[in-house]
C-alpha cells in the first residue's frame, strides 16, 4: 500500500506534509530519520505530522534525527496554505503544542502567522556555573533558542560550534542557536543551526527570536526583515513580546512512495 505525501519550502527551509490518517498512527522516530534523508527517503528538514479538522489543523513537528519539536515558523505557514488549499479559506489555525496560531493567507501565496509571545526564561534555559562561549540572549517562541550576535554571519563557525552551542549544558532540552548581525533599523542577516538538524537554509521561528532579541537590545525598530540563506521574512514584534512573521511557502511536490518504502514508514 502506496502512503501520499507532499514536500513544501518556506525560505528554503523543507518539509514534508503526512496526514496521519495516512501513517495510520505516529510517525516513528527512526521512520522521520528514513524519510529526511535524501539518499532513503524524500529529503527534508523534517516532517509535519497533520489532522486536519476543517479550517483548524494539528501540526506535531518531528525532526531528522527523531526528536520533535514544539514550533516551526516556516512549517506553520507551509500548513496554513496547505490548509488554504484545502478548505478555500483565507483564515486558518494550526494548533500546536506552543499554542493555537492563527494564520491569513494573502493573494500573493506569502502567509502571516502569529507565533507564541516570546519569553526570555523558563526550563530550557538553565545557566548553573560555568561559562557560555559567546554573548547571547535566550529567547523562547514555544522552542528554545539561542541568539548570538556577530560582526560578520559568514565568517562565524557554526559548523564548528553549533553542535557544542545546540548541547550545552545550560540548555538542558537542547537549543536552535542563530548568529545575526543588525545591518540597520529594519533589516537584519542571520544563519540558524536547528536543533536536531543541524545548518539550515531558513528558520521561522530563529528569525522570530532574533528580531525579539534585537528589539530588546534597541538596535532595529518592531517590525523587520531578518535575511537568511533561503529568503527574508518580515517579523513583527508587538505590546508583550507578541509576534507575527511574513514569509512564503510553496508546494514542492506531491509524493507517492513506494509501497516497499510506505510499509518501512509504517512499521509494517
Amino acid at each position: 500500500m502506496t502512503l501520499r505525501l507532499e514536500k513544501w519550502q518556506g525560505a528554503g527551509n523543507a518539509y514534508l506534509l503526512v496526514e496521519r490518517s495516512a501513517l495510520g498512527g505516529e510517525l516513528r522516530p527512526e521512520a522521520a530519520t528514513l524519510l529526511c534523508d535524501v539518499r532513503t527517503g524524500v529529503g527534508a528538514d523534517g516532517v509535519l505530522v497533520l489532522e486536519p479538522d476543517g479550517t483548524r489543523a494539528g501540526m506535531a513537528i518531528v525532526n531528522p534525527d527523531g526528536s520533535a519539536s514544539e514550533a516551526c515558523g516556516n512549517g506553520t505557514r507551509m500548513v496554513a496554505r496547505w490548509l488554504s488549499e484545502r478548505t478555500g479559506a483565507a483564515d486558518v489555525t494550526v494548533a500546536t503544542v506552543a499554542g493555537d496560531l492563527a494564520c491569513t493567507v494573502h493573494a500573493d501565496g506569502s502567509v502571516t502567522a502569529t507565533m507564541a509571545d516570546a519569553a526570555l526564561e523558563g526550563p530550557a534555559y538553565r545557566p548553573n556555573g560555568g561559562d557560555f562561549p559567546y554573548p547571547h540572549r535566550f529567547v523562547s517562541v514555544g522552542n528554545p533558542h539561542v541568539t548570538i550576535p556577530v560582526a560578520d554571519v559568514d565568517a562565524f563557525p557554526l559548523d564548528r560550534d553549533g553542535p557544542a552551542l545546540e548541547h550545552h549544558a545550560w540548555l538542558p532540552e537542547r537549543a536552535n542557536v542563530e548568529v545575526y548581525r543588525v545591518r540597520d533599523r529594519g533589516h537584519i542577516d542571520m544563519r540558524v543551526w536547528e536543533r536536531g538538524v543541524g545548518e539550515t537554509r531558513a528558520c521561522g521561528s530563529g528569525a522570530c527570536a532574533v528580531a525579539v532579541a534585537a528589539v530588546l537590545d534597541g538596535a532595529v525598530d518592531a517590525t523587520v526583515d531578518v535575511r537568511l540563506a533561503g529568503g527574508t521574512l518580515t517579523i513583527e514584534v508587538g505590546d508583550g513580546l507578541a509576534i507575527r512573521q511574513t514569509g512564503p511557502a510553496s508546494r514542492i511536490a506531491r509524493v507517492e512512495l513506494d509501497a516497499a518504502l510506505a510499509e518501512r514508514v509504517r512499521g509494517a
